[in-house]
C-alpha cells in the first residue's frame, strides 16, 4: 500500500528547496539527502520522495539509482528556450505599455528602479540582484492582465533558478541603468528603441549564464561537495 502523506507537507518542501535553490543557498551539485531534509522540515522522508520527483519535473533536480538527489545544472537547450519565450513575450509587453506611454502605470516601476539604486548605494548586494529580476516582472505586473502575469511569473522563476549559477559579478549582466534607459524609451514612446534594449538586455543574461553553466559543466559532479 502507498504511504499517503499531506499535500501541505510536499508543497512546504518543494517550495523550500525552491527558494533556496533561487537564492543560491543550494547550488548545482549539491546533494539533497532525504533524511536531511526530512529532518528540517519536520516531515515524513514519503512528503521529501515527493517533493523531489516534482521539483525533478521542473527540472530542478536530478537523481540517479542508488545516488540519491542533487541540484542539478539546467541544459544549454533549457536555458536558450527560456529566453527565447521571455523576449517574445517582453516585447509584446514594452510594446504595449509604448503605446499607453502612461505616467500613473510607469510611477512603480521608476519606484523600483529607485530602490535598485538605494539597495546598490548601500552596498546590499543580494537584495540589489533580487530587485533587478523582479523588475521584469513588474513590467508585466502593471498592465494589469492576470493571465499574462501568472504565465510570465512561472517563467521569471525559471528564469531566476537558471540565474542561480551565477556568481554575484556575473548577475551585472542585469544591470539597473538599462531598466532607467528602458524606462525613458516607453515614456518616449520609443518602441523600436525599447525593444532593441529589451533585446540586447535578455541576451546579455543569457550569455552569461550559458558561460557560468559551462565553466560549472567542465567540472561538475554531483557528489563534489562530499569529495572535499
Amino acid at each position: 500500500m502507498t504511504e499517503k502523506h499531506p499535500a501541505s507537507t510536499v508543497e512546504r518542501v518543494y517550495q523550500g528547496v525552491h527558494e533556496a535553490i533561487r537564492k543560491r543557498t543550494l547550488r548545482p551539485g549539491m546533494k539533497l539527502g532525504e533524511s536531511s531534509l526530512a529532518e528540517l522540515f519536520k516531515v515524513s522522508r514519503t512528503s521529501v520522495r515527493a517533493a523531489l520527483k516534482q521539483l525533478e519535473a521542473d527540472g530542478l533536480v536530478s537523481t540517479e539509482l542508488n545516488k540519491g538527489a542533487w541540484v542539478s545544472l539546467p541544459s544549454d537547450d533549457d536555458i536558450r528556450s527560456v529566453f527565447e519565450t521571455r523576449r517574445l513575450i517582453e516585447i509584446g509587453i514594452v510594446t504595449e505599455l509604448c503605446r499607453r506611454a502612461d505616467p500613473d502605470i510607469l510611477a512603480p516601476l521608476h519606484q523600483h528602479v529607485a530602490e535598485e539604486e538605494a539597495a546598490a548605494d548601500a552596498g546590499d548586494h543580494g537584495r540589489y540582484v533580487n530587485l533587478l529580476g523582479e523588475f521584469h516582472l513588474r513590467l508585466a505586473e502593471v498592465l494589469d492582465n492576470p493571465v499574462l502575469l501568472d504565465w510570465f511569473r512561472k517563467l521569471i522563476e525559471r528564469g531566476s533558478l537558471y540565474a542561480s549559477t551565477l556568481d554575484d559579478e556575473r548577475h551585472e549582466a542585469c544591470r539597473g541603468n538599462e531598466h532607467l534607459r528602458l524606462l525613458g524609451f516607453i515614456e518616449a514612446g520609443d518602441q523600436a528603441a525599447a525593444i532593441e534594449l529589451v533585446c540586447t538586455h535578455l541576451r546579455g543574461i543569457e550569455e552569461a549564464i550559458l558561460k557560468a553553466t559551462q565553466t560549472l559543466k567542465a567540472d561538475y559532479h554531483p557528489l563534489k561537495h562530499l569529495l572535499g
